[in-house]
């Protein structure tokens, strides 16, 4: 049976209310949520590996965390973007200026927190299969609000990137410049839009899983012909990177 500490109980309900809830500290630290659960309510103490990732997500002092003694916070003003509020202007309220926000901590009505959204990178579409090997690969990044993502297109957001269209491929469904967001989750492929790297290209297509594993790969665009990938053929220079959940365009 594991050990039962109130103090460490009640800090682990202020890391709980630093995230907005168990479920994102169970994520964040990579636990199922039963056992961050046991954290926070029975004061369950994690392995030593656990307690430093919870410190590290929460930007808390491991010190504080492991004892109630010390700082809480690693320094002040870096934990301070976890409760960051902006004002934002009404745009429907005649004669309102719609501007940069203003900064503040005041009311949360009519305000954005920072916390409340993930920063996906944009990445070089010829180094899209390396996503994860260096943060150099990432050109810029695209800020979306976290809740949408995990509640409305039910994704992981840290398995996120964006690229842009480069080519006439998929002309009517998806143009050239559009922003499209890739799910790396999603790499057995199957029914729908998915990005796709060939070689040392990388191209966006829609997908139809066949039967003995054949993948047909198809364009809107007429004058690019359909293809088959055999999925099971392992030495061929080809791998689905991810699905496309949602795109984005310039009207």
């Amino acid at each position: 049976m594991e050990k039962f500490n109130v103090g460490f109980a009640s800090r682990m309900q202020e890391v709980v209310d630093i995230l907005g809830s168990v479920s994102e500290l169970s994520r964040r630290v990579e636990v199922a949520y039963p056992t961050a659960s046991k954290w926070v309510k029975e004061g369950a103490e994690p392995s030593t590996t656990n307690l430093i990732k919870i410190a590290r997500v929460a930007q808390v002092e491991i010190k504080w965390l492991a004892t109630g003694r010390g700082p809480k916070f690693e320094q002040q003003g870096v934990n301070e973007l976890t409760d960051y509020y902006a004002e934002l202007a009404n745009p429907l309220i005649r004669n309102t200026v719609i501007g940069e926000a203003e900064c503040g901590y005041g009311s949360h009505l009519h305000t954005v927190c920072a916390s409340d959204y993930v920063f996906v990178p944009v990445c070089l579409t010829e180094k899209m299969n390396d996503l994860d090997a260096t943060g150099n690969k990432v050109i810029c990044t695209t800020a979306f609000n976290r809740n949408w993502l995990e509640n409305y297109l039910n994704v992981d957001p840290q398995k996120l990137s964006t690229l842009i269209i480069k080519d006439d491929s998929m002309t009517g469904v998806l143009n050239d410049g559009d922003h499209v967001l890739i799910n790396h989750a999603k790499k057995a492929g199957g029914d729908g839009l998915y990005v796709l790297r060939i070689g040392k290209n990388i191209l966006v297509k829609r997908t139809q899983l066949k039967p003995n594993n054949q993948l047909l790969v198809t364009s809107a665009n007429s004058v690019y012909e359909p293809f088959t990938v055999d999925l099971a053929n392992t030495e061929q220079d080809f791998e689905i990177i991810g699905k496309v959940e949602w795109f984005g365009r310039k009207i």
